[in-house]
């Protein structure tokens, strides 16, 4: 494993296609844009931007895998969409109103995104308007106002349009704090969507809310999504419908994921639990299986193959998790393997050294 330190704090970061660059937050409103990232010694990494536009936190990344586009999130209510212009040699940024009330969290591109351009609303600035001529696909933004902005590039009128899919609903506070669940003030009201992901196809959106529950929802944008597709079920819902929801984690829901065959999906709860849902023929009930580890929570998920999902979190540490033959799953393994003459006060110290590890 390599450890590249770059500053005391990364509260998000995000490669491009080749892993050549990388754009990081220093947990401020900054973004760092390194490029030369192939290189093994980090002293020959070299800061090619700095993107200032956001007033707040930048809490989300993601580089579009194709056109080398960059979307950013932030606390500040807002996104931009960040295109490099070789001829002027700078990032410029198309604002995207997200119509939520609270801070971004997280945001993603749709897997077809690549192949054309990503969501978001992109406003005409006074002193620059910023031309896309790529035709448009999908991104999502996870907000803490209980909601996903889903965005997408209208050619015609030159800008980022967002719908908002609103229906993450708390049913613990209505029941539990009946009293409470009108307040602007209790915690147990403000849920957010803290994780996103696309299906396959672009066209079912999985969500991770602090409201206890995993869900998917109908993403599908006739404009941009071309014939519906609706994978593991019976029929596409209008959208913004869910599709599926799973309360199985008894705990906030962490972090999920689609597996890269779209037939199945793992979240995380806070109660160091994963769980993972198997879907059938379409219309057909899914099977979930709940494995508990001893280790900490894990705050994210990714399908290595169809058969293996990786977890990181508060453990410092990646766990494995693999089925069996006969499609059972269970934990694996570290595979950040601790040297035994390690001692506690070192081990202690460097899980808050900030960097970014690659395996």
């Amino acid at each position: 494993m390599s450890v590249f330190n770059l500053t005391d704090s990364i509260t998000c970061h995000a490669w491009n296609r080749d892993r050549s660059k990388v754009a990081i937050c220093p947990n401020t409103n900054e973004i760092w844009i390194y490029s030369n990232c192939q290189a093994v010694d980090v002293a020959q990494w070299r800061k090619e931007a700095v993107l200032t536009e956001h007033d707040m936190v930048v809490s989300g990344l993601d580089w579009s895998p194709v056109h080398d586009m960059l979307v950013s999130c932030s606390h500040d209510r807002s996104a931009f969409v960040w295109k490099y212009e070789p001829s002027e040699r700078k990032w410029k940024p198309s604002l995207v109103v997200l119509r939520i009330t609270r801070a971004a969290m997280t945001v993603k591109w749709s897997p077809n995104g690549a192949s054309s351009l990503s969501p978001n609303l992109s406003i005409h600035i006074p002193t620059r308007v910023t031309t896309f001529t790529i035709a448009g696909k999908k991104f999502a933004v996870g907000s803490s106002a209980k909601c996903v902005s889903v965005c997408y590039y209208e050619q015609a009128e030159n800008w980022w349009i967002s719908k908002v899919i609103k229906k993450h609903k708390s049913t613990y506070a209505s029941i539990l704090f009946p009293l409470l669940s009108s307040s602007h003030c209790h915690p147990i009201c403000h849920r957010r969507v803290v994780d996103v992901d696309w299906h396959p196809n672009s066209q079912l959106l999985l969500t991770a809310s602090t409201d206890m529950q995993c869900r998917v929802f109908a993403a599908y944008v006739p404009d941009v999504d071309g014939a519906p597709d609706a994978g593991p079920f019976a029929a596409m819902a209008p959208f913004g419908e869910v599709m599926a929801e799973f309360d199985n984690a008894n705990a906030w829901v962490t972090a999920a994921v689609w597996s890269p065959s779209g037939m199945r999906l793992a979240f995380a709860g806070h109660g160091s639990s994963i769980h993972f849902v198997h879907f059938g023929r379409p219309g057909e009930v899914p099977t979930l299986q709940t494995v508990r580890f001893s280790h900490l929570p894990l705050t994210r998920l990714l399908f290595l193959s169809n058969d293996a999902v990786v977890g990181c979190g508060h453990d410092f540490n990646l766990l494995l998790f693999t089925t069996s033959p006969q499609g059972f799953w269970s934990f694996s393994e570290l595979l950040d393997k601790k040297s035994a003459a390690t001692t506690a006060s070192k081990a202690d110290k460097s899980e808050f050294n900030n960097g970014i590890y690659i395996l």
